[in-house]
């Protein structure tokens, strides 16, 4: 054996590397490698070894290279050769077959569309791009408690807070940190009547920050801010073509606001009303001594300094804000503050996180059903090419290009069904984003961007390939067989057959599951739509949420005499009723929210079990909202200043403050509010019937409700704030209008104003709009599910009768009549419905609460909506299977027996 010092030729592996790579052509490859050894050592006797193998590594590249070149060169064109031959194969089987292109690709069309669909309603809230400079940089700083605040919701800070937070954060964390607030103010214009109009005050840069452009003037700047500066307004667009019809003349004229006069500066633009949805911009004061840490409502933007993470943000606000609250008398010490990604807290509003991943479920749903639909029709096409694979095996085609000739057809249907889902969506965006437009912010945008155009090739890439999975298996199958004799009713028929069963029984399950989402999305819309169940009277009531004074002693039984006697005369009004809502719980302050003690009870109720929708009425009360009163007397006119201070509860709240307690028996017992230091006790008079305010509560949901005296409850109960009440009235024709109510109310009540006006039946069909959208959405994917799973039965039953013809012909030459033809044709079917429907109505069962998390207002089923669910299957296969089993039995058997 020779040692490897005493090696005299080329590196040995580097000698048959360059073998490899040289052609073996008219110049062979043993003359050139011959050549090159003698010259390797020629180079070796005279310069050494190391030389000669460098000199001999050089010009093997030089020589493999461009042979490696020349014959990858050689395979992509015969590949791409290749490719275009099987395309063109394939185009021409497909066009003679026009009905299955149609039909798949119009069903992934669906499919695919609604995934493209979802791809851009998602990527328009989670991942567009903001319209502001700062967008990526942008985030929402609010208070946060681990009990007290809902899941997802902001309640904003303080302006004491936020103060502190600009005065004592690190420097170089926030490159700026702006807030505003939303308040109801009385706005008197012209020496007119005052109306209370909705105001947005905001601090010096929160208008530059968004990028606000004024219609004309100015907007609010950092010195409108400071303390003694002239007390500045800027008007909405709408405020100013209404009441100065777009005069200029309104730059530097005086309007009153909140009692004192305000210079008007500028006009905001209309398009950005969605983000200050108000008639006026005002400066955000100072935090006064009154302003304490729970007294919220402010909503804090700050930019975060470049190469600062919100992780890093978020830590040193949760330090100084758990500081700042743990001494903080108003609040309890679990209060602390967070800092979130302004895209994330939009993106929750529009889009939730739960909501997008129920959206991807059903479309995925429904591609999927389409997909497993196209498998079976791909799956037979390829069964009835056996021959045709059985050449190409036998003349040489390996498996790829076998394969390849298989996943040639998935790949095109798949292509022209995502294409033409694309398409459909990117014309459909425009129109859509115009119908809902005054529903969409402003901030966003839903850009078929390349996340959209990715979503939908990943889409049409795993359809393409679980439709083609189970037809390339089948042709590989072919292959191996070599098949080209193989009998069209052998073997390979029953194994498609099986394949098909399997295929359109996980379509059934799929179309059990969304169908049974939409009956339950149905009927709790139905269940929400039927208002009679409320207990009060909706149809015919208009209301009016007035703020008034808030002078003298008594501001609200003040109000309440007045508005109710106006009502009387007013020449429309019918009936009339004021009440005020009683702040019963609170999550801002440990000492806010009234508490309820029953007589005979040794504790007080509070939290989240107190009757929180309870407010207080006056004598009309009842009798407008035709309640019930199942025992006693309602609130009626000798429930008035100076008497024994009542009380009506609801049938419900009876149970709550009573339990065990038969309703009669809780006449002339007594119900304590306590606020603080304040007391106040009532003597129940009568029991109402239970009401419900959420027409989209569940079925056995009610809202328990006490019901005061309006005249004789204490101002103190209500806690501070400007008193603020609901005049609902019964109108003679026309409801008034909003205009007539605040040309009404201050006449009644100089310095009162109309904040909003509402009819009630309106109101109640705009609650239950969104369980409209979700029952329309699912009935509409139901209803397409359902046409594929008939479009897969009818092509499995034809499927299977074709490939049975022979058979069945002989079944009918021997006698056979045709229920025993129909029922050798269904039996695999009716096996395969069964097991179907098993598994379907189980996983049906399991998804229902994941839709309900996402947002879907979808109920459980119960077993009668399953059953009538799987009835609804059955009868959609047995529809979709009439067709093929007629023809079926019509088969001529001297046709079905003569030889293919």
């Amino acid at each position: 054996m020779r040692d490897r010092g005493e090696r005299r030729g080329p590196p040995p592996r580097l000698e048959r590397w360059l073998r490899a790579r040289v052609p073996d052509g008219a110049a062979g490859r043993d003359s050139v490698t011959g050549d090159l050894h003698e010259e390797y050592l020629d180079v070796h006797r005279r310069r050494g070894r190391l030389t000669a193998d460098l000199w001999y590594a050089q010009q093997a590249v030089l020589l493999g290279v461009p042979w490696i070149a020349d014959a990858a060169s050689g395979r992509a064109t015969n590949l791409l050769a290749g490719l275009k031959l099987d395309l063109l194969a394939s185009l021409r089987g497909l066009r003679r077959q026009p009905v299955l292109v149609a039909v798949s690709v119009l069903s992934l069309s669906f499919g695919t569309g609604l995934v493209s669909a979802t791809a851009t309603l998602v990527n328009g809230a989670w991942y567009a791009p903001l319209p502001w400079a700062a967008a990526e940089r942008m985030v929402d700083l609010a208070d946060t408690h681990p009990t007290r605040i809902p899941a997802g919701h902001t309640p904003g800070t303080s302006l004491r807070a936020w103060e502190q937070w600009r005065a004592e954060l690190p420097s170089g964390l926030f490159e700026r940190m702006e807030a505003s607030r939303r308040d109801w103010l009385p706005i008197r214009i012209g020496g007119g009547t005052a109306s209370t109009l909705r105001a947005e005050r905001i601090s010096g840069g929160y208008a530059e920050l968004f990028g606000f452009r004024p219609r004309i003037g100015r907007l609010v700047s950092p010195t409108d801010v400071r303390p003694g500066a002239e007390p500045v307004v800027v008007l909405s667009e709408r405020l100013w073509q209404t009441v100065y019809g777009e005069s200029l003349d309104a730059l530097g004229s005086t309007i009153e606001v909140d009692g004192r006069p305000h210079v008007v500066i500028g006009v905001l633009r209309e398009d950005v009303r969605a983000v200050f949805d108000a008639e006026v911009l005002l400066p955000l004061p100072a935090a006064s001594p009154e302003d304490d840490f729970a007294s919220r409502g402010v909503q804090v933007v700050g930019v975060l300094a470049d190469g600062v993470s919100v992780e890093a943000a978020q830590q040193a606000v949760a330090a100084l804000a758990s500081a700042m609250y743990a001494g903080a008398e108003e609040l309890d010490g679990s209060w602390s503050a967070s800092v979130t990604p302004l895209r994330t807290i939009l993106a929750r509003r529009g889009v939730p996180a739960t909501g997008a991943l129920a959206l991807v479920l059903l479309c995925s749903i429904v591609l999927l059903v389409a997909a497993l639909n196209l498998a079976s029709l791909l799956l037979a096409r390829t069964t009835n090419r056996t021959r045709e694979l059985g050449v190409r095996a036998a003349i040489g085609a390996g498996k790829a290009r076998i394969a390849r000739t298989a996943l040639m057809d998935g790949l095109i249907l798949a292509s022209a069904g995502g294409a033409l889902g694309l398409f459909v969506v990117a014309l459909a965006r425009d129109a859509a984003v115009a119908r809902f437009a005054a529903e969409i912010p402003s901030w966003a945008s839903f850009p078929v961007d390349l996340r959209v155009l990715a979503a939908t090739v990943v889409g049409t890439t795993a359809t393409a390939l679980l439709v083609s999975l189970l037809p390339i298996v089948r042709a590989l199958a072919i292959g191996k067989a070599a098949g080209v004799a193989q009998s069209a009713t052998g073997h390979g028929r029953r194994s498609t057959s099986r394949a098909q069963n399997t295929l359109l029984g996980g379509q059934i399950v799929l179309a059990l599951v969304l169908v049974t989402a939409s009956t339950g999305a149905w009927a709790n819309f139905s269940h929400a739509s039927n208002f009679d169940r409320l207990g009060y009277r909706w149809e015919g009531l208009t209301a009016a949420v007035i703020e008034v004074p808030s002078e003298g002693t008594d501001p609200t039984a003040d109000a309440a005499e007045r508005l109710g006697a106006a009502s009387t005369r007013h020449p429309r009004i019918d009936g009339a009723a004021v009440t005020r809502l009683l702040p019963l719980v609170s999550a801002d302050r440990r000492d806010e929210g009234t508490t309820v003690r029953a007589s005979g009870t040794s504790e007080p109720i509070g939290g989240p079990v107190v009757p929180m929708s309870s407010r207080a009425v006056d004598a009309g009360y009842f009798a407008l909202t035709a309640i019930d009163i199942v025992a006693g007397r309602g609130i009626d006119a000798t429930d008035t200043r100076g008497s024994e201070p009542a009380t009506v509860v609801s049938e419900d709240a009876v149970e709550l403050l009573w339990p065990g307690r038969p309703t009669e028996s809780v006449l002339g017992e007594t119900v304590e509010f306590a606020r603080g230091e304040v007391r106040a006790s009532f003597t129940v008079v009568g029991v109402a019937a239970a009401v419900i305010d959420d027409p989209t509560a569940g079925r056995g949901r009610s809202d328990p409700r006490l019901y005061p005296s309006i005249l004789q409850t204490p101002e103190a109960v209500y806690g501070e704030g400007q008193p603020i009440l609901e005049l609902r009235v019964a109108t003679s024709g026309v409801p008034l209008t909003h205009d007539e109510w605040r040309a009404w109310v201050p006449g009644v009540m100089p310095g009162a104003g109309v904040a909003r006006t509402f009819e009630l039946e309106q109101v109640l069909r705009q609650w239950i709009q969104p369980m409209f959208v979700v029952g329309a959405l699912l009935a509409g994917l139901a209803l397409l599910v359902l046409a594929l799973v008939a479009i897969g039965i009818y092509g499995t039953v034809s499927y299977r009768i074709a490939s049975t013809r022979q058979e069945i012909g002989v079944r009918l030459a021997l006698g056979a009549d045709t229920t025993q033809v129909v029922r050798s044709v269904l039996a695999p079917l009716v096996r395969v419905l069964t097991v179907a429907v098993t598994v379907g109505v189980g996983l049906a069962i399991a998804t229902i609460p994941v839709l309900a998390a996402g947002g879907f207002q979808v109920k459980a089923s119960g077993g009668a909506t399953l059953l009538i669910v799987s009835v609804v299957i059955v009868g959609a296969t047995a529809l979709a299977s009439l067709g093929p089993l007629r023809r079926a039995v019509r088969i001529d058997p001297a046709q079905s027996l003569r030889p293919e």
